[in-house]
């Protein structure tokens, strides 16, 4: 039996780094959303229990080192079935982008496998899972909108009122996390889960949404890499102008809100040529 399955990209409206912890992982306090831009992953049964992964993107790796194949063996060596599963992913979101992509399919492939192989996994068992595999692969288990705190494995739920329409800009090179992490230098302050801010970011408005727009990793970007710089400056002069844009996680991605999804397609238009991938996007709600 075939099954396809969509995998959201996310984008982060808050990033503060708050600590560095003994293993190696930062603290953060941040706000995730997913956003109508999707990899598609299609699931066949193997019959002679290997795991195999096609994908149409010639950057994306089909060994043991993707974290959809990764998933998939965890969830084999964590219950002891012994099936198997061909995996073709349709590649939409970019690659090391800071819209987890990789996160979201490794997600949809713990759930999926849990389900097709019957594997009956608690949501508990399967957020351990998803944290081994990497920070951001809890949040894409759970609500389009939410509170992301620790490493990344502490996930709140929050409520989207609406959805809100922004332009996602990538200039078609990638920032991994361990650069973005590695090279930034934090005050490690700490920021609190202010209600007012969740008000803002859960009423879907806009103009709301756009006071708190923080991401701590924005400045290393956005100084090593001159040419996203003057990228986001642009965005910022074109007219109809963003009410607000950052940078999304470990960038380079920049997510650039506005007004509504006429003003953000009019800019999509303008700035057409001045990056290799530029979407119209609107914020999922559940």
């Amino acid at each position: 039996m075939e099954t396809s399955v969509k995998a959201p990209a996310k984008v982060n409206l808050v990033l503060r780094v708050t600590g560095k912890r003994e293993d190696g992982y930062h603290e953060i306090k941040s706000v995730f959303q997913k956003i109508n831009l999707f990899d598609t992953l299609t699931f066949t049964d193997a019959l002679d229990g290997r795991i195999e992964l096609e994908c149409n993107h010639s950057q994306v790796p089909v060994d043991e080192s993707n974290l959809i194949v990764m998933a998939a063996d965890l969830l084999k060596q964590t219950t002891g079935v012994t099936k198997g599963v061909k995996i073709v992913l349709t590649k939409k979101i970019p690659v090391s982008a800071g819209l987890g992509g990789g996160s979201s399919d490794a997600a949809v492939t713990l759930k999926e496998m849990n389900r097709r192989w019957e594997t009956g996994l608690p949501d508990g068992e399967l957020r351990k899972l998803a944290f081994s595999l990497g920070a951001d692969v809890p949040f894409f288990l759970g609500s389009a909108l939410s509170w992301v705190e620790g490493a990344g494995e502490t996930v709140t739920p929050l409520k989207a009122e609406k959805s809100f329409s922004a332009l996602i800009v990538n200039p078609g090179f990638g920032i991994s996390a361990t650069e973005a992490y590695g090279g930034s230098r934090f005050d490690f302050a700490d920021f609190d889960r202010d209600p007012a801010l969740l008000a803002d970011i859960e009423s879907g408005d806009p103009a709301r949404v756009c006071r708190h727009l923080k991401n701590d990793l924005e400045p290393y970007a956005l100084s090593n890499y001159p040419e996203l710089k003057s990228l986001k400056d642009r965005i910022e002069k074109t007219n109809p102008q963003p009410l607000g844009l950052v940078v999304s996680g470990s960038g380079p991605t920049i997510f650039s809100i506005y007004s509504d999804i006429e003003a953000a397609r009019l800019a999509g238009e303008k700035l057409n040529g001045s990056a290799p991938f530029i979407r119209v996007v609107n914020t999922l709600t559940d």
